[in-house]
C-alpha cells in the first residue's frame, strides 16, 4: 500500500461506525483529502487531540481502495482560541465550508492553503467578543479568495460597456457608484438605466472594497471601519461570491441568525 505525506489543515470530521472517523483535510501538496482515521473515536486512540478541527498537522496517509487511511499525524500548530469561542468557531466554519465546496482532491493550491492558514491564525488571536474584527477577517478572506479564484470585480471600467467609470464627463455619483452582482462590477451612468438589482456603494465602502483585493490583513484589522460598513461589505462579497461561484454557504445563514443582522 503506497503512502504519502501531507501538511494539512483539518476542516471537517465525522464518525464512521463506532470507532473510526472520516477526516477532511486541506493539504498544501494534494488539495482536499478525505481519509479514515481508524480508532480515532477510542478513548486511548493514538490520534487523541491531533485531528481536532482547524489543527495544522503533518500526516502520513496510505492510499486505499475507496478512502485513504491516516496512519500517522503530528501536530504542527493548534488554534485553541477558536474552539473555545462560539463566534470565532462560526467564522472559521464559514471559511472551512467555502474551502471544502470549492477546492478539489488532487488539485493543490498553495495560495488557498496560505490564505486559510492566515485567516485562522488571525481569528485565533482575536480577543473575546471582538465580533467586528472577526467579520473584518471574513471580509478579507472572501476578497482574497475571490482574487485567487479569478473573480475580482471591475471597478474602474463599466462591467457592461467597458467605459471608464471615473473619466466620464457626466459622472453621476461623486459620492460612490452603482454595482452589479450579476455583471461583476461597477455600472456606468448610461448602462444603469437598463440593469435591475443594482447596489449603490457609498464612497467610504467603495474605497474599502477596492482596496480589499490588495490590502494586507493587518491593515484591514487595524482600519477604522464601522460595524455598519463591515456588514455592508460582507453582504456585497457574500452575494457576489454565491452568484459567481454558484454555491450556497449554509454557515452564512447561521451567522445571520446568531448576530441578528440583516445582510440582505
Amino acid at each position: 500500500m503506497a503512502t504519502y505525506k501531507a501538511k494539512s489543515i483539518v476542516l471537517k470530521s465525522y464518525r464512521l461506525g463506532e470507532s473510526d472517523k472520516i477526516i477532511r483535510l486541506l493539504s498544501m501538496e494534494h488539495g482536499i483529502i478525505s481519509a479514515v482515521a481508524k480508532g480515532a473515536c477510542n478513548f486511548k486512540s493514538r490520534f487523541s487531540g491531533r485531528l481536532e478541527l482547524f489543527n495544522i498537522i503533518d500526516c502520513e496517509i496510505s492510499t486505499g481502495r475507496n478512502l485513504d487511511v491516516i496512519s500517522q499525524a503530528e501536530i504542527i500548530e493548534v488554534f485553541r482560541g477558536i474552539s473555545s469561542d462560539f463566534f470565532k468557531f462560526n467564522i472559521s466554519q464559514i471559511i472551512s465550508e467555502i474551502t471544502l465546496k470549492t477546492q478539489s482532491e488532487g488539485a493543490p493550491s498553495t495560495n488557498i492553503f496560505r490564505l486559510l492558514y492566515v485567516a485562522l491564525r488571525e481569528i485565533n488571536k482575536c480577543c473575546p467578543d471582538a465580533n467586528i474584527t472577526l467579520k473584518k477577517i471574513l471580509v478579507f478572506f472572501l476578497a482574497k479568495f475571490l482574487k485567487i479564484m479569478g473573480y475580482v470585480p471591475l471597478f474602474d471600467s463599466c462591467s457592461i460597456c467597458g467605459r471608464n467609470i471615473f473619466a466620464q464627463e457626466t459622472v453621476p455619483d461623486q459620492k460612490g457608484f452603482m454595482f452589479s452582482i450579476k455583471y461583476g462590477g461597477a455600472i456606468c451612468h448610461e448602462c444603469r438605466k437598463n440593469v435591475e438589482g443594482l447596489l449603490f456603494i457609498d464612497k467610504t465602502c467603495a474605497e474599502i472594497l477596492i482596496s480589499l483585493f490588495s490590502a494586507k490583513i493587518e491593515n484591514i484589522i487595524s482600519s477604522n471601519v464601522t460595524e455598519k460598513n463591515t456588514d455592508n461589505l460582507l453582504n456585497i462579497l457574500e452575494n457576489y461570491f454565491i452568484h459567481h461561484m454558484d454555491i450556497r454557504i449554509d454557515s452564512f445563514d447561521y451567522l445571520k441568525k446568531i448576530e441578528k443582522i440583516q445582510l440582505y
